[in-house]
């Protein structure tokens, strides 16, 4: 069961996840490159922020609270999606490790 700040993660973030996958111009991306593709937008960036501090106090860190964000909210916000599947975990591509969660590719469909 998620707690009320992981709750509110996904509320703040499932419609700027929604739109990057939009925007998101590959047919296959990283988790990574999705995070990175909604913070380059102002509304993403937003959003993001203030994700990770609906979270942080719980989680102990900004550290932590990230690890949550990118190893827990965000995969499940694209596992939620109808729109994009798992395609698979990321092996020795350093580009893709951005240490907190580990690094996965996801697919339009």
């Amino acid at each position: 069961m998620a707690h009320v700040q992981d709750e509110r993660a996904y509320e703040i973030l499932g419609p700027v996840i929604d739109q990057a996958i939009d925007n998101a111009s590959a047919r296959r991306f990283s988790t990574k490159g999705l995070i990175d593709l909604v913070r380059t937008t102002p509304d993403g960036a937003s959003a993001y922020e203030s994700a990770l501090e609906a979270i942080i106090q719980e989680a102990g860190s900004d550290h932590m609270a990230r690890m949550v964000i990118h190893g827990q909210v965000v995969p499940a916000l694209l596992r939620r999606s109808r729109r994009v599947q798992f395609a698979g975990f990321i092996h020795g591509n350093p580009k893709e490790d951005d240490g907190y969660a580990v690094p996965s590719w996801w697919r339009k469909v």
